[in-house]
């Protein structure tokens, strides 16, 4: 029996977009805002390139945006 997490191959996450998934993974789903603001702990972040990221993240299948709330809320597709 094949394993469904190796059938479906998502392209390969740039650093920045790793050291995204990599909060995300570590917290769980959350806004721009809290990944943002985590990420600045490391380093000077802007809040736009990390709202861009996540967008390009969510293009391109990486992650999942939940919009049922006021603020949307981004989601890993698969585990670390």
């Amino acid at each position: 029996m094949k394993n469904n997490q190796a059938d479906h191959h998502l392209p390969e996450p740039t650093k920045a977009e790793l050291e995204i998934l990599q909060v995300l993974w570590e917290f769980g789903p959350a806004t721009v805002r809290f990944v943002n603001d985590k990420l600045n702990e490391n380093r000077e972040v802007n809040y736009t390139s990390t709202l861009k990221q996540m967008q390009i993240l969510t293009e391109k299948g990486i992650l999942k945006r939940d919009e049922s709330k006021m603020k949307h809320i981004y989601i890993p597709v698969e585990a670390e």
